[in-house]
């Protein structure tokens, strides 16, 4: 039982990842009754999964089924979980929460999203779909998942339009970027043109004071336009790469792209506001898949500025609008029943809401 004593805690993780442990060891690591904390006692768990005895190997494995699934999904999420094991979990469980959290983890192999692409379902198929990083850097990915019996129609054409864009137009990107790196060679300036040293300065201070909010503007519509251009001359998967890293202004030139992939990355970039997603939710010209995505955010719909956002818009599916009418204010209410450009199911609901609140 020495072995057992707490003293010897780090002595147990190197002998189990050494291969030199004990039987022991090994049987206790299996059972999870080592004295070792909660995240160190499933590291020891995993070290034991393919343990050579059948036995130990048996034991482990039935450990780890009876744990909770919220309590796996949370250690397979942290930032130390190595890529073995979110291998060894992905092929013992079938739990959609833990099976997120490892297609989701940076740390995971490509070879076992491969093999996660080929049979996942639900929430870990999206993750893996959505997630156009990670196929564009290993499109054999894109591959595995249509070989997925169960792709969903939305997950295919996703895909489609991925890999369309991805190995079509790559000799495009490649033309871009070659005429990026040339250099335009510097207008020259006729000697006579050049303004004396100090002139510059003096005719800035000359210029009146008004001229600097309207030299602000033009700046910025000038920066807008270099913008839209920079972005026509953009594939899909560089646009998917600026939604999810670039500024307030790219996200929303980018959400109403025609790729539904660059209007989905912008919803999951890392900058967005709320007072973002609440401008987002009053454009009229998006595609209904990117309201339908913000409908299924729960911590968005649940500010009252967003579901009124939704409602008053019309272009938002029913399917979006509706089940928001009844968080609605007895004014907003009076409002939308009136407002002829909406609906008439939602101007219908409305009024219902509105004369049950009256009474």
């Amino acid at each position: 039982m020495a072995l057992l004593d707490p003293r010897h805690v780090e002595d147990h993780l190197s002998l189990l990842r050494s291969g030199r442990a004990p039987i022991e060891v090994r049987q206790f690591a299996a059972r999870g009754v080592l004295p070792l904390e909660p995240g160190d006692l499933l590291r020891a768990l995993f070290l034991v999964l393919d343990d050579p005895e059948p036995a130990v190997a048996a034991t482990a494995l039935a450990t780890f089924q009876e744990i909770p699934p919220d309590a796996l999904a949370a250690f397979l999420a942290g930032p130390e979980v190595t890529e073995a094991e979110l291998e060894k979990a992905a092929g013992r469980t079938e739990d959609g929460a833990v099976l997120v959290s490892i297609v989701q983890h940076r740390n995971v192999s490509d070879a076992t999203l491969a093999k996660l692409a080929r049979t996942v379902t639900g929430a870990p198929q999206e993750a893996l779909v959505v997630n156009q990083a990670r196929l564009l850097r290993n499109p054999s990915l894109i591959e595995a998942l249509y070989e997925n019996p169960g792709l969903t129609t939305d997950g295919r054409r996703m895909l489609n339009e991925l890999k369309e864009e991805f190995f079509e137009k790559e000799s495009r990107r490649k033309a871009y970027r070659a005429r990026r790196r040339e250099k335009r060679p510097e207008p020259e300036i006729p000697i006579g043109d050049e303004a004396p040293e100090g002139d510059e300065d003096a005719a800035e201070e000359d210029e009146p004071a008004s001229n600097a909010s309207s030299d602000a503007d033009a700046k910025s519509a000038r920066g807008s336009e270099d913008l839209y251009i920079r972005l026509m001359n953009m594939t899909v998967p560089e646009k998917v790469k600026l939604a999810l890293t670039g500024n307030k202004e790219e996200r929303r030139a980018l959400l109403a792209d025609g790729s539904k992939m660059v209007g989905l990355a912008v919803l999951r970039a890392r900058g967005l506001t709320i007072t973002e997603v609440e401008g987002f939710c009053g454009m009229r010209h998006l595609d209904s898949d990117l309201f339908l995505k913000i409908g299924t955010m729960r911590d968005w719909i649940r500010r009252p500025l967003i579901a009124l956002a939704l409602v008053k818009n019309p272009k938002v599916p029913l399917s979006v609008s509706l089940p928001l009418v009844k968080r609605l204010s007895l004014r907003n209410l009076r409002n939308i029943f009136r407002d002829r450009n909406l609906p008439e199911a939602v101007r219908a609901q409305a009024r219902k809401f509105y004369m049950e609140r009256r009474r």
